[in-house]
């Protein structure tokens, strides 16, 4: 994890993971309210095809084909517009959840949409086309009556056409038994979840949440219930850190500053992990080469194991990445620096990833650029940026890692690799998606 050396941003990513693999696990969640947002942890395959059966796209007439081809006196199939009316006997209407039965030869059945197809039916006529544009209030009594007490009720249609398959909606035509409807890492959205339960699932396994502490050390740091004093500055990180990680699926169950006090910032630390029974501990600030870095000095005393890489990384460099030591066991704790942007986008690329969320969109888009804009060759550099109406990207704020303002109006993060050392106007840069600032 260690090295003097600066290291690419996915190997310390790939360390996180590992770092947070023995915390993560699974839970089974009903399909309701509460699924949505989590995310898979296995694939998921329907158990049914859906739909179940033929069954009717609007609500008409079913009849065979051959039926309208053999009254117009021809044995093509097609458009039948201007085709003289035909009337046919009724059978009995079909409701959805009704048992299709059979269509008797040359009739025709009152049929609901999502109703099952009768055997001998192989398209459905609208309602619109009969001649009287809508069903008879009789037929509401009708389903599920015996053929022959309708023997002698009719229906005049004049169809646009016979084509077999008209309106009807074909078994398994959405999904087939068997087929995969959910993968692991993917977000239950109502669209999924709807499309989960109509399959024959009625619960899933997703990623549990991590439960999560969040401190903000410093002694300049104010919390919420203080001013703070001369110099100093409002707690940024912790409520933008617990949005983040909330956003990522974790359960944040405490948060808290800490002033530059090793000793303290162990002992609050110990505390609230027993209190909450926590699974992971991410604090900002402390991990830089200043005088009063607390965390760097933390892990020089007992109880912490901690290594400190130089991560290829703009803004978000400096990381801290180890364990909280326990009698019982070690619990894992990823520090970020200590500047707000810093500390969210060390969130964005490393605790994300780590907690299982699902990666972002990446686009490939062209910068829109007044004038050229530098980057440091050696580092991967991610710049705040809004997009355009015109499909391309253009960059807000400065690079600075205090600039939470342009953060907050930022929907994308354009992303310049290692070895470029500027950026030009037109310049297509692959693009980080994130949730929407301003508009």
């Amino acid at each position: 994890m260690a090295g003097a050396e600066r290291i690419p941003l996915t190997d310390h990513v790939a360390d996180a993971i590992a770092l947070l693999a023995d915390v993560r696990h699974g839970e089974v969640v009903p399909l309701d309210g509460e699924a949505v947002g989590r995310v898979a942890r296995g694939d998921d395959r329907a158990r049914v095809d859906v739909p179940g059966v033929d069954n009717s796209q609007m609500d008409g007439y079913a009849l065979a084909s051959a039926d309208l081809r053999a009254a117009r006196g021809t044995e093509d199939s097609g458009p039948a517009a201007g085709a003289q009316a035909l009337t046919l006997p009724l059978g009995p209407t079909i409701a959805a959840g009704d048992a299709p039965g059979t269509l008797a030869p040359g009739s025709a059945r009152p049929i609901m949409t999502g109703a099952p197809i009768p055997d001998g039916a192989d398209l459905v006529i609208p309602v619109e086309e009969s001649a009287e544009g809508r069903f008879a209030s009789a037929l509401v009594a009708d389903s599920g009556a015996a053929q022959s007490e309708f023997a002698e009720r009719a229906v005049t249609l004049t169809p646009l056409s016979d084509e077999p398959g008209r309106f009807v909606r074909r078994r398994g035509s959405d999904t087939l038994r068997g087929d995969t409807v959910l993968r692991a890492g993917q977000v239950l959205t109502p669209a999924r979840i709807a499309h989960l339960a109509a399959c024959g699932l009625g619960d899933v396994e997703v990623e549990a949440r991590v439960r999560v502490i969040v401190l903000s050390t410093g002694s300049e740091v104010a919390g919420p219930d203080a001013a703070p004093v001369d110099g100093g500055v409002f707690d940024a990180n912790g409520p933008g850190l617990a949005a983040a990680l909330r956003a990522a699926g974790a359960d944040v169950v405490a948060r808290a500053t800490v002033p530059d006090d090793a000793a303290a910032l162990v002992d609050q630390l110990r505390g609230l992990v027993a209190e909450h029974d926590a699974d992971l501990v991410v604090t900002s600030g402390g991990v830089s080469a200043g005088a009063f870095e607390v965390v760097r000095h933390a892990a020089a005393g007992t109880g912490v194991t901690m290594a400190f890489p130089k991560v290829a990384l703009q803004p978000g460099g400096p990381q801290g990445i180890g364990t909280l030591d326990l009698p019982d066991r070690r619990v894992p704790w990823l520090a970020f620096p200590g500047n707000p942007v810093s500390a969210l986008i060390s969130c964005e690329l490393i605790a994300r990833p780590a907690l299982g969320a699902p990666p972002r969109t990446r686009l490939r888009l062209p910068v829109q650029l007044e004038a050229e804009e530098s980057s440091p060759p050696a580092l991967e550099q991610y710049r705040r940026a809004r997009l355009l109406p015109s499909g391309r990207v253009r960059l807000i704020g400065g690079a600075s890692s205090h600039l939470i303002g342009s953060f907050a109006a930022a929907d994308a993060l354009v992303i310049v690799p290692a070895g470029i050392d500027v950026v030009r106007d037109g310049d297509t840069l692959e693009t980080l998606l994130i949730p929407g600032g301003e508009s």
